[in-house]
């Protein structure tokens, strides 16, 4: 790399997650199917061990074990080498079986279940074996400094102020509640300023500080803000993703790259400005998405994916609807972002919660100073903070907003 590219490089101390991809033996695709008419099915599936649990395998594709089983003279099986990426192999099982439903099924015996519930003894919580390892999760997503309203860019800087000694506070009150917290992990969710032009008709008249001011201010906060929260945890994940306001427009529409935006400069800024002290914050890793919008993250085995949101176009008229059809394509085209479970999201200044099976997506709120547009035409104020939750080797937890007003 000569030393241009070394210049133009865009910050990545880290990787993007992504599932490594498996080739299946043609016909052994894992899947099920059922027959409500006949009530019978199949089911084929593949692990990396031999002599499935069958129940636990019906239970994970929402079959009672109770009221389905496998019929034991239609088991077929298969054993498949598989890619799993940088030069392994793993020896793969497939089985095939029909299910059915159980015949003859005993009534249940209500005393012996009562006597199972009076002996149930309580099992802790805390123990290492249930906790394991876990992140705590800051989103900071659409502070749109220089925005006028609200009290403007002054209550901005109070709010994002109090937020991170509010972060400070989470942090403390998590440990104490026997989290083992071992890293931090802060996600930029874009639209980090206001910009001055081109996003709607009165935006210019409203602006209370210039391009410039705007960038500056905010890079001081986030400076601000790590130089604190890197001193909680013994490892720090900065991440960030573009938003539309950072967009570099002309006559109302971005006209150079979906990389040439100012959330992702102020992020770079940032990281430079602390690579400048390499003792004090190398704990402190960044991931700063280049020309792509979306961005993946692995947070102890959980796959967490990253958008502004502003991608999602169609799917109905709420924000859950949009995210959830631009999701389904992005899995549907093996994008990085089809790969997460957990999915954070800006744009929409409210907070939303929506599971999808397996996946959850968490729609962050806002730290601007709201929308006269949006009270007019809806009626409402959108409550702003700044979201946290933890993550976990069993997926999120903890989901707090902090009030920052």
């Amino acid at each position: 790399m000569s030393e241009f590219d070394k210049l133009k490089a865009v910050q990545a101390d880290i990787e993007e997650a992504r599932r490594p991809k498996r080739k299946h033996p043609e016909g052994w695709e894992p899947g099920v199917a059922w027959d409500e008419n006949s009530r019978t099915g199949s089911i084929t599936v593949q692990q990396n061990k031999p002599r499935p649990d069958w129940d636990s395998l019906l239970k994970e594709w929402g079959f009672d074990p109770g009221q389905f089983e496998i019929a034991d003279d239609t088991i077929q099986f298969r054993t498949w080498d598989s890619n799993i990426g940088e030069g392994n192999v793993q020896r793969m099982y497939y089985y095939r079986a029909q299910i059915r439903t159980r015949s003859n099924r005993p009534d249940a015996d209500v005393e012996k279940l009562i006597e199972e519930i009076k002996k149930h003894k309580p099992v802790p919580v805390n123990s290492e074996d249930e906790t394991g390892d876990t992140a705590l999760v800051v989103a900071v997503s659409d502070t749109q400094m220089g925005k006028g309203e609200g009290g403007g860019s002054a209550a901005v800087v109070e709010r994002f102020n109090r937020g991170i000694d509010l972060v400070e506070a989470r942090w403390k009150e998590l440990v104490k509640a026997g989290r083992n917290l071992d890293r931090l992990v802060v996600v930029g969710l874009g639209d980090l300023i206001e910009s001055t032009d081109g996003h709607y008709a009165m935006q210019g008249f409203q602006v209370d500080l210039d391009r410039r001011d705007q960038i500056k201010v905010m890079r001081r906060l986030l400076v601000k803000a790590l130089e604190r929260w890197s001193k909680l945890a013994p490892r720090v994940i900065v991440a960030a993703v573009p938003g539309n306001h950072g967009e570099n427009r002309k006559n109302g529409k971005a006209y150079t790259t979906f990389g040439d935006n100012d959330d992702l400069a102020i992020f770079e800024q940032v990281a430079e400005i602390l690579a400048a002290n390499p003792e004090r914050y190398k704990h402190v890793s960044f991931l700063i998405a280049g020309t792509n919008l979306t961005l993946t993250l692995d947070v102890h085995g959980t796959i967490v994916g990253l958008a502004h949101g502003h991608q999602a176009r169609s799917g109905g008229q709420n924000p859950i609807g949009k995210i959830a059809n631009w999701w389904k394509g992005q899995a549907f085209g093996e994008r990085p972002t089809g790969d997460a479970s957990l999915l954070l999201t800006g744009h929409f200044h409210s907070l939303q919660v929506a599971t999808h099976g397996q996946r959850t997506h968490i729609q962050a709120p806002s730290l601007d100073g709201g929308s006269q547009w949006f009270t007019e035409i809806t009626g409402i104020e959108s409550p702003g903070g700044l979201l946290t939750l933890t993550v976990g080797k069993r997926g999120w937890d903890d989901l707090k907003v902090l009030n920052c007003d």
